[in-house]
């Protein structure tokens, strides 16, 4: 799945009339280009380099005016996507998350490639929480994760803290690139779509998820995309409608509401519009949809003041933030990136304010757009009709992974990295130590939940204290029951798992080989669901309840040092 990004080298011209410095106070217009981000400062009619680094995408606007974050690619990656090394040549590019202070241009580096194996931590575009305090994104390593176990992160400005809100997130069907799913973050809580194929035949689903903001509780609703897809989400936006905070949806040419917390959905009668947030009595954008000769979609931006509507020239192909125009602070201009360079438009007419030729590029990150004051998205408040969305079951998240393990058991620490020990099931408690893979531990108490983890007290040969069942969709702490014909444990119940190397398994109705039935065969392209704890045959061989296709069974784990089966 390609994922291409703009690149636009830009010659600043210097022609724009100074009597619209006058009108904007000061506030600059800050603009993607060639990788990095510039500011035009319409006061003195100059544009500034702020960034020098090539591989940056942005800005995004905080809602409050005062910061700026973007993404920008980690270096290790651009070396090895230079070298030919790169596991993603396309989608999204590991990356590292900066914010800077408009008025100062002060950098704050947020997020890193820390504890990243060789493939890179990726990350979506960083969201601004409605009172600018917060920022959010996602991320996944996946030479570590599963495309289930995406992370869900949050770093609080008043307190320097990044914590995880969700470790299971699912980033759904991808193809041959892993491409980092959008988030928009309003009063109304935090949404995404969730886009995936069942398999075995069954038509593909899209779901629109809530998480909030302080639990990372989640809601999702179906939204019934038929087999044709001509009801597939182009957009999604926040909207304030009659004084509620609401989801409003791009369906082709028209809009939907959807309540965070019903699923009641309701048809707008008219687009949702574009203000800022400051100036009263400015310019609303209105995105109508119109066809084109090929049966796409392009976005017609209008503008207007409340009465009729005017045509501002500019086209795009979504609403998303790559395409969105920015609004002067004044409410009468506006500007956005098109394949000539920047553009403004005011009513009266239009003017280029940078010249460009443009040219497709990666791993240079989105967005590449513009932004000038702080907007927001309003209604009419006319509906056209209303429906309900069918609910999905809540999924909660304090504790994502579900608890395996109980008081009396022996476990075993997983293949990889150490486990840490704590006095306290918390994360702010101190560590006393460390279990190494391999270790095995007896289990004298827990589960407890806390912080998004479960905990138990373990205690080994030299060592107890308090320590983690796991996080980001994976177990670290597994169930151990020693079958001394088999090699050390390294899968536990709820993994995915295919056989490991060129062989073929048996699939048995019970555990061992006597006084069992083969009913299936497993090969290496088959993938299989471990059900439960592994058990013992009477020769020593460690056995797993399975499912594989609407199969349920047992398989031989391996025999000595060998593994017949391995983690998918």
């Amino acid at each position: 799945m390609k994922h291409l990004i703009l690149a636009m080298p830009l010659v600043i011209c210097l022609a724009l009339a100074t009597s619209l410095a006058a009108q904007d106070g000061g506030q600059p217009l800050l603009a993607y280009r060639s990788g990095d981000i510039w500011k035009y400062d319409a006061t003195s009619d100059s544009a500034t380099k702020l960034t020098h680094w090539g591989y940056n995408g942005g800005p995004i606007l905080s809602p409050d005016g005062t910061t700026i974050a973007y993404l920008s690619t980690s270096a290790a990656f651009v070396d090895q996507h230079k070298a030919g090394t790169a596991t993603q040549t396309g989608g999204s590019a590991p990356a590292n998350i900066w914010i800077m202070d408009v008025a100062t241009q002060a950098f704050t580096l947020i997020a890193d490639q820390t504890g990243a194996s060789a493939t890179g931590i990726l990350r979506s575009l960083p969201n601004w929480s409605p009172d600018s305090r917060q920022l959010l994104w996602l991320e996944i390593d996946p030479g570590l994760q599963a495309l289930e176990a995406a992370r869900l992160k949050l770093r609080d400005f008043d307190t320097g803290a990044t914590t995880t809100l969700a470790s299971n997130v699912d980033l759904g069907f991808q193809g041959s690139n892993i491409r980092m799913p959008s988030l928009r973050w309003g009063a109304g809580g935090i949404a995404r779509l969730h886009f995936d194929y069942p398999g075995d035949g069954a038509n593909p689903f899209l779901h629109i998820q809530f998480y909030d903001a302080s639990s990372g509780a989640l809601t999702q609703f179906d939204l019934g995309l038929n087999e044709s897809r001509d009801n597939s989400v182009r957009d999604f936006l926040w909207v304030e409608h009659l004084g509620r905070s609401l989801m409003a949806l791009q369906i082709q040419d028209y809009w939907e509401l959807i309540d965070p917390q019903t699923g009641a959905r309701s048809r707008l009668s008219e687009p949702p519009r574009m203000q800022t947030r400051n100036a009263a009595g400015g310019l609303q954008l209105i995105p109508r949809s119109v066809a084109t000769a090929g049966g796409d979609w392009r976005i017609h931006w209008h503008a207007t003041r409340g009465g009729g509507a005017l045509d501002t020239g500019y086209r795009s192909a979504r609403v998303n933030r790559n395409n969105r125009p920015a609004i002067a602070p004044d409410g009468e201009r506006i500007a956005w990136p098109d394949a000539q360079g920047i553009d403004s438009w005011q009513i009266g007419g239009g003017r280029q304010l940078f010249e460009a030729s443009s040219s497709w590029a990666f791993p240079i990150p989105q967005p590449f757009g513009v932004v000038w004051a702080p907007t927001k998205w309003v209604t009419t408040g006319s509906l056209d009709s209303a429906q309900a969305a069918p609910a999905l079951p809540p999924v909660a998240s304090q504790c994502p992974l579900p608890p395996l393990l109980s008081a009396g058991q022996q476990a075993i620490i997983a293949p990889g990295l150490s486990n840490r020990v704590r006095n306290a099931a918390s994360l702010a408690a101190d560590i006393i130590g460390a279990l190494q893979p391999g270790d095995i531990v007896t289990i004298e108490a827990g589960p407890v939940c806390a912080d998004g983890y479960h905990w138990y007290f373990a205690r080994a040969a030299d060592l107890a204290g308090w320590t983690a069942e796991g996080g980001a969709g994976e177990y670290w702490l597994l169930y151990h029951i020693d079958c001394h014909r088999s090699p050390p444990i390294r899968l536990s119940a709820t993994m995915r798992a295919t056989v490991a190397g060129n062989r073929s398994l048996e699939v048995r109705n019970g555990k061992g080989v006597d006084g069992t039935d083969v009913i299936t065969l497993v090969s290496a392209s088959d993938t299989f669901s471990i059900t439960g704890r592994p058990e013992c045959d009477w020769t020593g061989l460690r056995w797993y309840p399975i499912q594989f296709r609407h199969f349920l069974g047992w398989i031989a784990a391996g025999s000595g040092a060998d593994y017949y089966i391995e983690a998918r």
